[in-house]
């Protein structure tokens, strides 16, 4: 929404400098995203008074004019249009201005051998107001004689642009921003006058108009003028609009859209001649029924379109759009003018389904004001019979009805509960009484009557949040007056952690059905699951045990699809069975991750390798890490759907919170996955409940570490994550990590036995350790491995 600051400020008095106003309205929740100053298309064009005006003889085209242009003189100008006449106000180019379609400055002239040209006579195109050049622009018969141009039509504007939210229909409209302008400030709002000069019959006995859908369109107002001449739109109306990113199109059109720009009411003017019988049927659209729309596409529209049709055809799409058959032209003399309110929610899918966004439809989809149908019809009317010459019929045909205006409840005491300090009773009346709410106050409750143009206040937070925002966020304090007890849970906190690491090592999360299909029940070897009544298909009528098929089958949807490097997690609930004494199933949190394809990125500058169980691992590892649990340890897996050898379950503190590792062949291949498939799967529960709220970090190593390698020959059955335990816990509080370095089998090695090394890393906080004290520390950790393990120091 683009508002021109010298509009602005004809409707609410306020002198500050823009910056400052833009800054008060973003900080309170009316963005202005960029203030722009407009480059005027002309310099040195002063407005003149036309004394006489004469044709050139033996030319169709030309006119010679005496031009008074005050303090600037008398001049005699030749001008190619005869659109004018004497009493004018017209905008003169003197020797030495410049116009937008000239190169050099303008001069003075010899015009057919015999008249001198002293300068030019400016059409809108030479202005910068549209790219109208058919004839003179023809200024306010007001304007002053002499006047500067461009001071005169704000040719030189600042223009601040605004991002309008969705919920705040209201702020679509110059009066929006001014009446946000005038709480911020405590000004009065001025509106415009929206009385209108009526002549003749009355509006009821030239036009009718039926609703034969009320909830499609509550409320539809019609006026009549009659015997208007089309052409251009004053030249101060044709600047206003080409500022805010209009094109001039002549004064009915203008009109339309300068109103729609002040109040921001759609309106649409009908050429009444063109109606079949003159009269306006509001209704849905019929099977099959055509419109040529005035974008030149003939649409055909739908049965649940809302249209504005004639005794016989769809003349317009109900606030989208009107109609070409019915446009205003020309030839156009005597016009019917819509001002009307729609829902919502019928204009959006029309939009929608049409592809067609339209400033009318921008507004009516938000929500627009049901009461300023009839007022800016009045604006609208007046501006018509003023800029076109028309006759306002008497009255308006104004079918259906407003709204009754919503009714809330406001308690001091939660509004100072809710923004942590109390907004002085003065200042939320004032603030309220602003906004143009009409309030009652019985205490510690006022009652709240919303004003029309602001669907957004639904409920007593909505006012709540209004009192807080038109305060300034500034003006609480930092330590709020009174608490509200919330915050993150321990559990929250630790989920979203846990997202981030996941995403952070390159996963994608995912949201996948609660279902599960019977034969992803039996490949996977997962228990009985339970079974729906009603399924929402007839295959997924299991709520899943495990998260592990649902990856499975979005993995094979990607591949084939072409996505082979699947990295993929989720957070979901599984359902794992249901007491008997108890209303709804068992339910558990848990993570499920699914790695396939290959490690590194496409393409020659990284190396690619198989995904594999070891990956897993490490994700674990950086899991375990983020969150601050560690003693976990890891047994082998049999169980379907894990490949025996190739993969785990995790222990903590002897309790089974997860497995991990590369899926059976003969799993993925029921998934018609051919390439290897890693799964991870965790009980979050068991997870967070060793997790601490809070991390606590050491100070870095200011010591050097000491090294030193133990290699080792134990049985094949002796797990690798027991001697780590072993050694971890016997190398004392020197030992700072323990590292595998290899685990080898064959020659010199025992049949049935396995070589592992080890490399230890021994470090002091407080000093360098000595090379006997790194050795006693070895030997300790030799002696436990000896006793625990039976294991042969080489």
């Amino acid at each position: 929404m683009r508002v021109p600051l010298s509009w602005l400020r004809e409707l609410v008095a306020v002198e500050v400098p823009t910056d400052e106003l833009a800054l008060r309205l973003s900080m309170t929740g009316t963005a202005v995203d960029s203030v722009t100053r407009l480059i005027p298309g002309a310099e040195g064009v002063v407005v003149g008074s036309v004394l006489e005006v004469a044709d050139v003889p033996s030319s169709d085209k030309l006119c010679v004019a005496q031009i008074d242009a005050g303090s600037a003189g008398r001049f005699q100008v030749v001008a190619g249009a005869k659109n004018f006449a004497a009493g004018d106000r017209v905008p003169l180019a003197v020797p030495g201005a410049r116009v937008r379609t000239l190169d050099v400055p303008v001069g003075v002239r010899t015009m057919m051998k015999t008249y001198e040209s002293q300068g030019m006579l400016c059409s809108s195109s030479e202005l910068g107001l549209s790219d109208d050049h058919s004839g003179i622009c023809i200024l306010d018969p007001d304007a002053p004689v002499g006047a500067d141009v461009v001071t005169l039509l704000h040719l030189d504007d600042e223009v601040l642009e605004f991002e309008i939210y969705p919920d705040r229909p209201d702020q679509l409209s110059v009066i929006g921003i001014a009446r946000e302008v005038a709480v911020l400030y405590d000004t009065e709002l001025r509106f415009p006058d929206s009385s209108v000069v009526e002549e003749g019959e009355a509006a009821a006995s030239r036009t009718s108009v039926t609703i034969e859908d009320a909830h499609g369109c509550p409320r539809y107002l019609a006026r009549v003028i009659s015997d208007v001449r089309t052409g251009p739109a004053p030249a101060l109306a044709q600047a206003r609009l080409t500022a805010c990113g209009f094109r001039p199109l002549g004064n009915i059109v203008d009109a339309t859209n300068y109103v729609l720009l002040l109040t921001g009411q759609p309106l649409h003017a009908f050429d009444k001649d063109r109606l079949a019988q003159g009269r306006i049927v509001v209704r849905r659209a019929r099977a099959g029924e055509r419109l040529q729309t005035l974008d030149d596409v003939e649409r055909t529209l739908d049965e649940s379109d809302l249209v504005i049709a004639d005794a016989t055809d769809a003349q317009a799409i109900a606030g989208v759009m009107g109609g070409a058959p019915t446009e205003v032209g020309p030839r156009t003399v005597n016009v019917l003018l819509e001002s009307a309110h729609f829902d919502p929610y019928s204009i959006a899918v029309t939009t929608q389904r049409h592809g067609m966004r339209t400033e009318a439809s921008a507004r009516f989809e938000r929500g627009s004001d049901p009461e300023a149908v009839p007022v800016a019809a009045s604006l609208c009317a007046e501006l018509i019979r003023r800029w076109a010459g028309g006759t306002v019929a008497v009255g308006a045909v104004d079918a259906g009805a407003a709204p009754p205006r919503r009714r809330l409840e406001l308690r001091r005491d939660r509004a100072e509960a809710l923004l942590g300090a109390r907004v002085p009773d003065a200042d939320a009346d004032r603030f309220l009484r602003a906004l143009g709410c009409e309030i009652s106050s019985d205490g510690p409750v006022v009652s709240v009557i919303v004003p029309s143009w602001r669907p957004d206040l639904e409920r007593e937070v909505d006012l709540i949040e209004e009192l807080a925002r038109l305060s300034t966020y500034d003006a609480f304090p930092l330590e709020p007056v009174t608490g509200l007890g919330g915050g993150l849970t321990s559990w929250q906190i630790h989920r979203r952690r846990l997202r981030d690491v996941l995403s952070g090592a390159g996963l994608s999360e995912l949201t996948l059905t609660s279902f599960i299909t019977q034969d992803q029940l039996v490949s996977m070897g997962t228990p009985p699951a339970i079974e729906v009544t009603n399924p929402m298909t007839v295959d997924q009528r299991h709520l899943r045990p495990s998260l592990l098929p649902g990856l499975l089958q979005a993995a094979r949807h990607n591949v084939a699809l072409g996505v082979t490097d699947v990295r993929a997690f989720e957070l979901g609930t599984v359902f794992l069975d249901w007491p008997q004494d108890a209303d709804i199933p068992t339910q558990v949190e848990r993570l499920g991750v699914i790695l396939h394809g290959a490690a590194g990125s496409p393409g020659w500058h990284s190396e690619r390798r198989p995904l594999d169980a070891f990956d897993a691992k490490g994700i674990l590892e950086l899991v375990c890490a983020e969150l601050g649990v560690g003693g976990w340890t890891l047994r082998g897996c049999e169980e379907l759907p894990f490949h025996p050898g190739r993969s785990a379950t995790i222990q903590v503190d002897g309790t089974v919170i997860g497995r991990f590792g590369e899926v059976r062949p003969s799993v993925r291949t029921s998934f018609e996955l051919d390439e290897p498939v890693v799964l991870l799967e965790l009980d979050v529960g068991g997870l967070f409940e060793r997790a601490p709220r809070t991390l606590t970090v050491g100070s870095l190593p200011t010591q050097p570490p000491v090294l030193r390698d133990i290699a080792l020959v134990v049985d094949e059955d002796v797990a690798v994550g027991d001697v780590d335990a072993t050694i971890r816990t016997s190398g004392s509080e020197r030992l700072e990590s323990a590292l595998l370095l290899d685990v080898y089998r064959g020659d010199p090695v025992p049949e049935g036995r396995k070589s592992l090394a080890f490399r230890l890393t021994f470090r002091s906080p407080e000093r360098t350790l000595t090379a006997e004290e790194a050795d006693a520390a070895r030997e300790a950790v030799a002696d436990a491995l000896r006793r625990t393990h039976r294991a042969d120091i080489r």
